[in-house]
């Protein structure tokens, strides 16, 4: 019997032997490896030198989750080196020393992004891989940084993996997984999809280097891994392409293998399942500070926009027979998929000027924005038969989507001089409710110097229509297409329909905006916060009645050392708009020092309220937990202000609910929290509370819900006494990659 085999016996033999086994006794099996690429890091230089480690050091093995398009580089870069790698890859499977693993084309956070972005990394990423080395198995989904997403087991299955691992012990500080002491578990996603995978260990702990113990390997770790019943221990390291080339570890007690070794020779098959939860992705991202907050919104414009163009070029391939764009979109797709990086996010304010990773993000999300932008363009105009898209009086609203839908489309047109209105009729030439605000006017001398401030839409004697912003409501069946015909009146519209939706104005300066489902009270002497909010249909009020208000902003200004809420100032209360289509409430107000500005948009027949809001920062603001990080501690200390999310900058939402329960969606997925609050400061204790397009906080006995929905990937606040809010901005100190952040 060899040492390997008598140590197997002993572990699969009991696990009260194994606690207390002596040194010789124990084998941890250990996966090195190499992570980044191109994008990341790869010196010129680095795979020679792992290379000629690989032939001076037999026993060692690797894997390698690397970016996709980093081999094509090499094969130019470096000839040699690609020929040798390739060797290495093609060996044998069960004597193979080198395994490609993950098989993204960028290695993305796939909790931060959409279920679509999910899938499209990973078939992009192996046919890049695959096209450097033709019919190589890539079937192990394993990686550096927490780049999983809940949905993962039915995208893995569908491409052809056959393992999947939920370790990344070598740079946590990203995040980390739910712990299970077990050697392998399978997987259930959310459609319940199941793939064997080797888990994070429960007893598995971070140590003071930023790694681990998973990392480091140590016999310690072997033997706590024992104890808890995990009868084959793994370590695993994916170190940075461009360290120097040597194993992680040593000792008598490691046996390097690959991952597919691990489950193909190592560990045996098990019945035991895990329904693994999005709450079970424990990520701490600094959510609120300005950079990640922009590169988000950036992000998941750019996600949105190209499903439209793809659809839309789909359209007029089916209708109109003609080539389907696929080249354009294949490069809008790569500039998102690249703007999804994993460091882009946890190290989205490292790097200075063309390098920096928020201008890499910025530029590539533009770039494939503009790119959709033609595509859906051209689409269109293919679609439109040539009559109709010479006449400048028509529009042709487009449906992308696979079921029906009556909403309310916003224009912004020119007119001729002379207009001084304007009328919609729809298809039948029935007149639609339209509502017009005037941008720019055709004036004369004689009304030159009475046009007032530009805002006001009411024309002037002598004056008419230049421009302006046209809402109306339209409905369009799946799929499908609808034409609107504009007129515009030479003299002023005497039958203007009525406003639909209203803003009156009470005399202690509070406004009521009423719709057909919503009657809602916004308070100007208490900043602006809303009062009630009273939904017709359900007949029910929705306005908390305890401390906090509902939409208050509040949080701790590290400066004054104080909480301060928007409910502390008085707000100026504006209608920007109103009719029957929309309204439009200007909030300006002020928080602390800082002045803000919201937005309140609601609309006839929809049950979205809209939210936008402007802080201006006229100085450097500090406003967050006033937690500094000790300077021994910038790379090792647990707790950090980014964290803890009540002291942020918040937008508060407190509902009129006994039995509050929170829903959360992420990539095809959708969960009901078992938290229960989101509140914590330190690295190891960190809870799910990212919020990837809404949250919904429901009263279950009474079967009613408030939804808030964001346009990015943040972070949301709620708990027994704390009132479901959404992060809006943080600044202080990030520690480590972000330091001081105003």
């Amino acid at each position: 019997m060899t040492r390997r085999e008598f140590v197997n016996s002993v572990l699969v033999g009991s696990v009260a032997l194994a606690a207390g086994a002596e040194a010789a006794d124990i084998t941890l099996y250990f996966v090195d490896g190499y992570h980044g690429g191109l994008r990341g890091h790869m010196p010129p230089g680095a795979w020679r030198d792992i290379i000629s480690r690989l032939d001076l050091t037999p026993e060692w093995k690797l894997c390698l989750d690397i970016e996709a398009v980093s081999w094509h580089a090499l094969a130019e870069q470096d000839p040699e080196s690609y020929a040798r790698m390739t060797k290495f890859l093609r060996e044998p499977r069960a004597s193979a020393r080198v395994e490609m693993v993950g098989g993204t084309f960028s290695q993305p956070y796939g909790w931060a992004i959409s279920g679509e972005s999910n899938i499209r990394q990973l078939v992009r990423g192996l046919e890049v891989i695959r096209r450097s080395f033709p019919g190589l198995p890539v079937d192990t989904y394993a990686m550096q940084e927490p780049c999983w997403a809940s949905c993962l087991p039915q995208i893995l299955k569908s491409l052809g993996f056959k393992f999947a691992v939920l370790k990344n012990p070598s740079t946590a500080w990203g995040g980390y997984s739910a712990g299970v002491d077990a050697e392998i578990i399978n997987w259930i996603g959310p459609d319940g999809s199941s793939i064997p995978t080797v888990p994070r260990y429960a007893c598995e702990e971070l140590i003071d280097t930023w790694h681990t113990e998973a990392a480091i390997g140590s016999e310690a770790f072997a033997q706590k891994c024992l104890a808890h019943g995990i009868q084959h221990p793994a370590g695993m390291c994916f170190q940075d392409l461009g360290w120097v080339a040597r194993p992680n570890v040593k000792g008598d007690y490691i046996h390097f293998v690959t991952w597919r070794e691990y489950f193909d020779s190592v560990a045996p098959p098990t019945d035991r399942t895990w329904r693994f939860s999005m709450e079970d992705i424990r990520c701490a991202l600094p959510w609120g500070e300005k950079t990640i907050q922009k590169l988000a919104r950036q992000v998941r414009a750019a996600e949105n926009k190209i499903i439209v163009a793809e659809k839309t070029a789909a359209m007029v391939t089916a209708f109109k027979g003609l080539n389907y764009p696929a080249e354009q979109l294949q490069e809008a797709w790569d500039k998102i998929l690249w703007s999804q990086h994993h460091d882009a996010w946890i190290t989205a304010t490292t790097r200075a000027g063309r390098n920096a990773w928020a201008f890499q993000v910025a530029a590539e999300t533009w770039d494939a924005e503009a790119i959709c932008d033609t595509v859906i363009q051209t689409s269109l105009d293919n679609l439109v038969n040539q009559q109709a898209a010479t006449d400048a009086a028509t529009l042709h609203i487009f449906n992308s989507l696979a079921h029906d839908r009556s909403e309310v489309v916003e224009v912004e047109l020119a007119t001729d001089r002379g207009a001084q209105g304007l009328q919609v009729f729809d298809s039948t030439g029935k007149i639609t409710a339209s509502q017009f605000e005037t941008t720019r006017k055709y004036v004369t001398d004689k009304t030159d110097r009475v046009r007032g401030d530009g805002r006001n839409s009411e024309l002037m004697p002598g004056e008419s229509i230049g421009a302006g912003r046209l809402l109306f409501r339209c409905a369009v069946t799946a799929t499908g297409q609808s034409s609107y015909r504009i007129q515009a009146l030479s003299t002023p519209n005497r039958e203007v329909q009525p406003a639909a939706v209203t803003a009156r104005t009470s005399v202690d300066g509070s406004v009521t905006i009423e719709s057909d489902l919503y009657k809602i009270v916004i308070d100007a002497k208490r900043g602006g916060i809303i009062s009630s909010l009273y939904a017709k249909d359900v007949l029910r009020e929705f306005c908390g009645t305890g401390e906090r208000s509902f939409h208050e902003f509040r949080g701790y200004f590290i400066e004054e050392n104080a909480w301060r809420s928007s409910t502390e100032n008085a707000a100026v209360l504006q209608v920007i708009e109103q009719g029957p289509v929309r309204v439009t409430l200007s909030v300006a107000g002020q928080i602390g020092s800082v002045p803000y500005r919201t937005m309140i948009s609601v609309t006839q027949g929809q049950r979205r309220i809209e939210f936008h809001t402007q802080f201006r920062f006229e100085h450097d603001t500090w406003i967050g937990d006033p937690w500094e990080i000790p300077a021994t501690e910038r790379m090792t200390g647990r707790r950090r202000s980014e964290y803890d999310d009540r002291f942020k900058l918040l937008a508060l939402f407190p509902a009129s609910f006994q039995q509050q329960a929170i829903y959360k969606n992420s990539a095809f997925d959708v969960c009901k929290s078992i938290n229960v609050d989101t509140f914590f400061y330190r690295w190891d204790a960190i809870k799910h509370n990212i919020v990837q397009n809404w949250v919904d906080v429901v009263d279950e006995s009474r079967e009613v819900g408030l939804a808030l929905l964001t346009d990015h990937t943040t972070s949301y606040v709620h708990g027994k006494d704390h009132p479901l809010s959404l992060v809006l901005g943080w600044g202080w100190d990030g520690g480590y990659w972000w330091g001081k952040c105003p």
